[in-house]
């Protein structure tokens, strides 16, 4: 019998790649013949209201709101597992009372530092931030991580504590994107925690590889945000050890841009993109000889990253976070040494000269694991492992 399901999300008012998975997961649930309820709240609700912005910190901590509507939801369209993504700030641990309530279980996706990071970055100040994973945000209130207010970051702060205190997160399925997430969260969710999952998101790619005589051996692609954490300023820099032969076209916009067409204007090898639609920036992508990811955060699961290994092309990162967990080295891309401007150029030597070997794995390792229907399957045991499936 297949499960009710019921998918939740909160949406930012800035979209983003949760809101993208959130999304996709549903639709890959309802084309297998699920029936997917959604529950969203939108922080546009907050627009125009001071009173709305006045009652958020009590929202944040447990909003009855929620905790009505999704009872209601639950006993309505007979429910069998709650699938939560994005719950901050309008929906709040609030969900899983009312799925626990209803005798539902329930299921949290981890899409980011959210639950033992104030800003759910473990990024402040330009530089990977790991003060507050002993479970003290003293450090978070003191740098007043949560959009540069202590006000806001109490807000977070005591959100986190309280349903530390009341043992909300150690009673809540868990579903995390590569094994380095779920090692952050080890202080929080120790080893024994029941129902801890490991499930990548999945990517539909409808481009296909280039073929080998197609391959420009000397281009290298960036997609992505143009700012700091992104590590843009390092490559530009890295880009001055790079010989000469290679051009580097850098998809995206951001606050860096100004930054990047300034270098462009001194080293013609660089060329800024701009925005472009996808199937065009997918044309240049499948024919080039490497994609680099520089990211100097631990970032959440760049999905970039996913569309770079169905299209053949292999990548070239930074050693650090769960883009480190997703590359395999000498496999599907080489990975290097934060700030390290000479092997970044020797790696990018080696995926030049070791092209077509790691294209062939690329393609291999996508199908092998980042597939929808590889998704479905995933999903689908995790839900029988939480006593959802069969009821």
């Amino acid at each position: 019998m297949r499960p009710n399901i019921l998918m939740v999300h909160n949406y930012y008012q800035i979209g983003g790649g949760e809101h993208t998975v959130f999304e996709q997961e549903a639709e890959l649930l309802r084309r297998h013949g699920h029936p997917v309820t959604a529950y969203t709240r939108h922080n546009d609700e907050l627009k125009g209201s001071s009173v709305k912005k006045a009652l958020l910190p009590f929202q944040t901590l447990f909003s009855l709101k929620t905790y009505r509507e999704v009872r209601r939801l639950i006993r309505r369209e007979r429910i069998d597992v709650v699938h939560c993504h994005n719950t901050f700030p309008l929906i709040s641990p609030s969900v899983y009372y009312a799925a626990r309530r209803e005798g539902v279980p329930v299921v949290q996706a981890i899409h980011n530092f959210r639950l033992i990071c104030a800003n759910a970055l473990l990024f402040r100040d330009g530089h990977v931030c790991e003060e507050c994973l002993s479970g003290s945000f003293r450090p978070a209130m003191s740098h007043a991580c949560y959009r540069g207010s202590r006000l806001q970051t109490a807000v977070v702060v005591a959100m986190l504590k309280l349903h530390r205190l009341l043992g909300t997160y150690r009673r809540t399925g868990y579903i995390f994107l590569t094994p380095f997430n779920r090692e952050k969260y080890r202080a929080l969710l120790p080893e024994g925690t029941p129902h801890i999952y490991i499930k990548p998101n999945f990517e539909e790619i409808h481009a296909q590889p280039a073929p080998e005589r197609e391959i420009d051996p000397f281009k290298v692609i960036y997609v992505g945000r143009l700012e700091e954490n992104k590590g843009i300023r390092c490559l530009l820099e890295y880009w001055k050890q790079v010989p000469e032969a290679y051009r580097l076209h850098l998809y995206g916009t951001g606050p860096l841009e100004g930054l990047v067409r300034e270098q462009a204007e001194k080293d013609p090898r660089i060329r800024p993109m701009g925005f472009r639609p996808q199937e065009e920036i997918f044309a240049d992508w499948r024919t080039a000889c490497a994609q680099v990811f520089p990211s100097i955060s631990y970032e959440g699961f760049p999905m970039t990253l996913i569309e770079s290994l169905a299209l053949a092309v292999p990548v070239l990162t930074c050693d650090r976070g769960n883009q480190a967990a997703i590359i395999e080295e000498g496999v599907t891309g080489y990975r290097y040494a934060p700030e390290d401007a000479r092997e970044f150029a020797e790696k990018l030597e080696k995926i030049r000269r070791e092209n077509p070997r790691l294209k062939q794995n690329c393609r291999e390792h996508y199908e092998r694991n980042y597939t929808s229907e590889k998704n479905y399957a995933l999903l689908m045991d995790i839900y029988r492992r939480l006593g959802a499936c069969g009821k």
